[in-house]
């Protein structure tokens, strides 16, 4: 797939970047970018791309951040995606090191966003850069995007592909430097037991909703589920509980539980409500009334751009797919060892680009389990092996099939 002296000219480049790279990635953590304000760090990456020669830069309408780097000949286009946003810090004396210094020790780089996404974000954008430097073009064109409001649904991937279709998406979710082709999708569902409020020295006044939600909470563990061959069996969580109340002396009128339902191909978000209904219903106590919805999700980017989300769409490529086959065989050959298929315990944004057909996988550095931690943290030695293997999926996956 790619020669020994291709390779070592790819190393090699990477080598002369890491420092810049690092930086680069320490400036990214060090502005925060929670959804919704990612702003700044769409105006620094832009600028980042514009600096390194990209040959096309923009931010679109959504408040995505797009790079081209143009191909020699029409081959199949590839896109290597990264979001710009990342979970809040939550309480920084947890921390090892403060959330947004973006602090390198024993060759690890430490901050929010360290490992989902903010380091392979930098990898990404210089791995694409690499080519330039050693005069290689690949044949196809090449996009970086850096999405908004991944995560909390998806918002700048959906806007993306109203207008961007690539025949590849390269995806830098943390998967430690191994390939991921998958995972399950989410469902968020609003269940509401709606009694009649009182005063609690008198609960004989009211129909309090807590004991049929007590009820419902019980029997969770009977609704049926659906099992996937690789992605193995659908799940619940009861997530969030709330009241309409805040007074310990008031018996509430309501009470809302939300679930997150992790589905698995076969399973429709419909169907998914209309079995949870059927449960609560069967809960529910006299004077107590059972709601079940599912979450809506309308969300607005820093440019005003308003969108509703879909449910987070799971998505299965298979092991034989093109794309897969050609990744593992160019990650294998300038990785020098044994790359890894599988998948994502958590979503990614990577349903969004399947269902538009644009097949999608995952190489990215970092440990997923790092993901949404205090421990949030990439080694820098697997930054700069993520810039070649950027560099060499570029080049092969955006070369016809005959010619791999």
């Amino acid at each position: 797939m790619i020669d020994e002296a291709t390779c070592e000219r790819l190393w090699a480049a990477a080598r002369a970047r890491r420092a810049e790279l690092v930086a680069f990635a320490q400036d990214l953590i060090r502005t925060r970018s929670l959804p919704g304000e990612e702003q700044q760090i769409a105006e620094l990456v832009a600028g980042r791309l514009r600096s390194l020669g990209y040959d096309e830069v923009d931010i679109d309408r959504a408040g995505n951040v797009i790079g081209v780097l143009r191909g020699t000949s029409g081959g199949p286009t590839v896109q290597f995606n990264a979001h710009l946003d990342h979970v809040h810090e939550g309480d920084p004396n947890q921390w090892p090191y403060p959330p947004y210094d973006g602090v390198v020790v024993d060759d690890v780089l430490y901050g929010r966003g360290a490992c989902d996404v903010k380091g392979a974000l930098a990898s990404q954008v210089y791995g694409l850069v690499l080519l330039r430097d050693l005069g290689l073009r690949p044949v196809g064109d090449c996009y970086f995007t850096g999405v908004v409001q991944e995560e909390i649904g998806g918002l700048g991937a959906a806007a993306l592909c109203q207008w961007l279709r690539t025949d590849a998406v390269v995806l830098a979710e943390a998967t430690a430097l191994d390939l991921r082709r998958g995972h399950r999708g989410r469902v968020g569902i609003e269940v509401r037991f709606v009694g009649r409020s009182a005063h609690a020295s008198a609960p004989e006044r009211g129909a309090n909703p807590l004991f049929s939600f007590a009820r419902f909470l019980g029997r969770l563990h009977e609704l049926p589920h659906l099992a996937h061959p690789e992605l193995g069996p659908s799940t619940v969580a009861p997530t969030l509980v709330r009241s309409d109340q805040v007074s310990s002396n008031v018996i509430p009128g309501v009470v809302q539980l939300v679930l997150d339902w992790r589905t698995v191909p076969g399973e429709e978000p419909e169907t998914i409500r209309a079995t949870v209904e059927q449960l609560a219903l069967q809960c529910v106590e006299p004077g107590v009334r059972a709601e079940v919805q599912l979450q809506e999700r309308v969300a607005r980017s820093y440019r005003g751009f308003v969108l509703e989300l879909p449910p987070t769409r799971g998505y299965v490529l298979p092991a034989d797919h093109r794309v897969v086959r050609v990744g593992r065989s160019v990650l294998e050959s300038v990785m020098k060892r044994r790359v890894e298929d599988g998948f994502w315990q958590f979503a990614t944004d990577g349903g969004h680009f399947m269902v538009h057909g644009m097949a999608t996988i995952g190489f990215a550095p970092g440990n997923e389990a790092l993901a949404h931690t205090v421990d949030d943290s990439v080694a820098i030695a697997d930054l700069e092996a993520a810039m070649v293997g950027y560099a060499a999926l570029a080049l092969a996956l955006t070369r016809e099939e005959a010619e791999q």
